[in-house]
C-alpha cells in the first residue's frame, strides 16, 4: 500500500466514526478550502519526532487537532484547540 492509499483509509475511517459537527478556530466558523463544507470528524494526533521516539520521550510532544471534511475527506490540521459549534 503505497502511502496514499493509506492516508485515504485513514480519512475515511475517521469519517465512518461518530457524528459529523461544525468547529470555531481562532473565533471564526472552520470551511473547507476545497469544498465549503462546514462539517467535520474530529480527532487528536499526537506530534512525535523520530528523536523522542528514539529515545522514548514521545510524552513530551504535543498534540494537534485534525479535522476531516465529511463530505471530500480533505484534511485540516490545527495546533490550538478548536471548539465544537453550538447549535
Amino acid at each position: 500500500m503505497n502511502i496514499s492509499a493509506g492516508l485515504k483509509a485513514a480519512a475515511k475511517s475517521l469519517v465512518n466514526g461518530p457524528r459529523a459537527e461544525s468547529f470555531r478556530a481562532g473565533g471564526k466558523q472552520v470551511v473547507c478550502p476545497h469544498c465549503e463544507n462546514i462539517l467535520f470528524h474530529r480527532k487528536k494526533i499526537s506530534m512525535h519526532t523520530a528523536f523522542s521516539s528514539l529515545v522514548n520521550l514521545e510524552w513530551t510532544d504535543g498534540e494537534a487537532n485534525v479535522l476531516v471534511c465529511a463530505n471530500c475527506s480533505r484534511i485540516e490540521w490545527f495546533y490550538d484547540n478548536v471548539e465544537t459549534e453550538k447549535s
